[in-house]
């Protein structure tokens, strides 16, 4: 079956539908640590104890961005193609705008980042496509639709830093982001990942020092892309 395809951007203002779209999107995230859980930095036994109001609350951190892809059926008017409407396939979380004291990872032996006066940064992670629905080019239209979202709110004459942290295994997922348009910018170890992700809260209480070969070892590759408002015009 065919489908249409389309990229939204979880709406916070309204109470009662975010609680709504907070259950979409925890049954979401949940298959989603349950299918690919080599892609994501957290785990399905974490999230699984979060309650409704705690999924409504991460949705709701500041300057959280969070992008869903949801499929219609062919026969969909425009006018229904909203978003708590048809399936949810996958989704992208961007974080930002951060600036530079914090963005910047020292030790990570990537390039030198811009001044926050030259170009805005921001954190993408959380990547997701539902295997049922691969191969139609959806994790492209979240990535572009999270680069477009940075650059429009750097605004004119200003750049859009994205960045995206990747598991080393992840070979296909890193050829993806080659092809989009973004460079190797490093390394990072995943407490760095939890800490640029806003996940801090999933560290152990030790921080990782009881586990150092798993929380401090410098293996997660960083990528990166520049992109301008102009450039997308």
């Amino acid at each position: 079956m065919s489908y249409i395809y389309k990229i939204h951007h979880i709406p916070t203002s309204d109470p009662t539908l975010l609680a709504f779209l907070a259950g979409k999107f925890a049954a979401l995230r949940l298959t989603a640590l349950s299918i690919s859980a080599a892609a994501f930095s957290s785990t399905f036994a974490i999230e699984s104890t979060f309650t409704a109001s705690q999924w409504i609350s991460r949705l709701q951190r500041p300057e959280v961005h969070t992008f869903i892809a949801v499929a219609y059926s062919p026969n969909t008017k425009p006018e229904q193609e909203t978003i708590d409407a048809g399936d949810w396939v996958g989704s992208a979380t961007l974080l930002g705008p951060t600036p530079k004291d914090i963005y910047d990872i020292p030790g990570s032996g990537g390039p030198e980042i811009g001044g926050d006066d030259i170009e805005s940064k921001w954190q993408m992670y959380a990547v997701y496509n539902n295997p049922e629905h691969r191969g139609k080019g959806i994790a492209k239209l979240l990535i572009k639709g999270a680069i477009e979202y940075a650059a429009k709110e750097a605004g004119v004459g200003r750049q859009s830093r994205v960045r995206i942290m990747i598991h080393p295994n992840n070979i296909l997922v890193k050829k993806l982001y080659d092809g989009l348009g973004f460079v190797d910018a490093g390394h990072c170890t995943l407490s760095e990942a939890f800490l640029a992700t806003g996940d801090s809260g999933l560290l152990p209480a030790d921080r990782g020092a009881s586990q150092p070969e798993k929380y401090d070892v410098r293996l997660g590759i960083i990528m990166a892309r520049v992109s301008s408002f102009d450039d997308l015009r």
